[in-house]
């Protein structure tokens, strides 16, 4: 095995662990970017919390 062949076996092993990783992560349900704290800004007409969903 010559060198050329020795970085293409690494970088594909490379490559190929990056995929497997985002496919078997979490990432592939969703990401929720916030905090769940309970505090909400509501008015009764005017859900400012609902225009960012």
């Amino acid at each position: 095995m010559n060198e050329k062949e020795k970085k293409l076996l690494v970088l594909s092993c490379f490559l190929g662990g990056v995929v497997a990783g985002f496919l078997l992560a979490p990432i592939r349900k969703g990401i929720y970017c916030g905090n769940n704290n309970g505090s909400s800004i509501s008015n009764a007409g005017n859900n400012i919390s609902n225009s960012y969903k």
